[in-house]
């Protein structure tokens, strides 16, 4: 079939990576996928790619951008126009009388208004918490995907000088308050255990100087940005998750495939696969912190909590997971008897 994807955000987040990877699984699977989306997001994408850019930094209600997206689109002749987040619903919900084929709209992260994203004809949510204001038959729940991630066992303790005998945590992301690296600060302030947190952004400053002052018996290291994210994680004693907000925990995900023991809040998809035992309230260091001492004491137990979500993940977060739920949701609008048969 004929896909057109519908982007109207650039920069090196999660959208932008779902998009292409998205693009790259259907177009291994024999389809043909044309990416509507800024000139900077299109160089990124594979060479079989369809490109078309579009004047997205001009507003949603923007007459300009409004005739330009539906002049390109009906240009495009796509047996699906799929739209990406909620700039992008938004133009396509508006477009929608004037566009001959069915339309479809990812919905990424929690919205206060999702009228346009009813106005579509067929909805996909990341998450099984972000389909719950939906109607059953209008959403279908497709997990982000990643491919199952290369990596080594490092010597976390010798090459970042931490000491022997003490276990490893290790944080990932973006270094933002959603992400709750300060509550996770002050859930291990004090406690026998090194921290280590691969990551950069505009909190590094306050982190440093709230690691500046922790007890001298807790050890941390902000590493800023890595590309061996996998490896840390996997020579990791546990992966935290301390965020405050999350449409779709990639962290999560990889951290899974990587068979490393979590603790997680209560976000999403780690509240969707994690089970009871190891998610805690969000925003509470001090329920973080009684959890968290109570896996360290017994690690295999933890272990043993872990096996059905590693399972799960295998099964559907990865891109080859993810590629077939959303071609299962395509076949659903263009041919609905065919996608109910066995």
């Amino acid at each position: 079939m004929k896909v057109c994807q519908i982007i109207a955000s650039y920069g090196e987040g999660g959208l932008e990576k779902h998009v292409r990877e998205l693009t790259q699984q259907l177009l291994a699977s024999g389809h043909e996928v044309t990416v509507l989306g800024d000139r900077r997001f299109l160089a990124t994408l594979p060479d079989r790619a369809g490109t078309v850019p579009v004047r997205f930094s001009l507003s949603r209600r923007n007459p300009l951008l409004l005739l330009e997206l539906l002049i390109k689109l009906r240009a495009c002749r796509c047996d699906v126009i799929h739209a990406q987040a909620n700039k992008a619903v938004s133009l396509v919900a508006f477009l929608r009388r004037w566009l001959a084929g069915p339309t479809i709209g990812t919905l990424h992260n929690m919205k206060r208004d999702l009228r346009s994203f009813r106005k579509l004809d067929h909805v996909i949510t990341v998450s099984r918490q972000l389909a719950r204001p939906f109607a059953a038959a209008q959403v279908s729940v497709v997990y982000n995907g990643v491919d199952e991630p290369a990596f080594e066992r490092i010597d976390l303790r010798a090459l970042y000088d931490l000491p022997d005998g003490l276990p490893v945590l290790c944080g990932v992301g973006r270094l933002v308050t959603a992400k709750g690296f300060d509550l996770l600060l002050d859930a291990i302030d004090g406690l026998p255990v090194s921290l280590i947190i691969a990551g950069d952004g505009p909190e590094r400053p306050r982190l440093q100087q709230r690691v500046a002052r922790l007890s001298p018996a807790t050890h941390v290291r902000l590493l800023g940005h890595k590309d061996n994210i996998a490896s840390l994680m996997a020579s990791a004693d546990a992966v935290v998750i301390a965020s405050r907000r999350e449409g779709f925990s990639y962290v999560c995900n990889e951290a899974l495939l990587c068979d490393a023991k979590i603790l997680s809040t209560d976000v999403p998809v780690a509240n969707e696969v994690l089970p009871p035992e190891l998610i805690v309230p969000v925003g509470s260091a001090a329920a973080l912190r009684n959890r968290l001492l109570g896996l360290l004491g017994d690690l295999d137990g933890w272990e043993g909590l872990m096996h059905a979500p590693r399972q799960f993940a295998r099964e559907h977060m990865t891109q080859q997971a993810m590629c077939s739920g959303t071609l299962a949701s395509y076949r659903r609008l263009l041919d609905p008897d065919s996608a109910a048969a066995p």
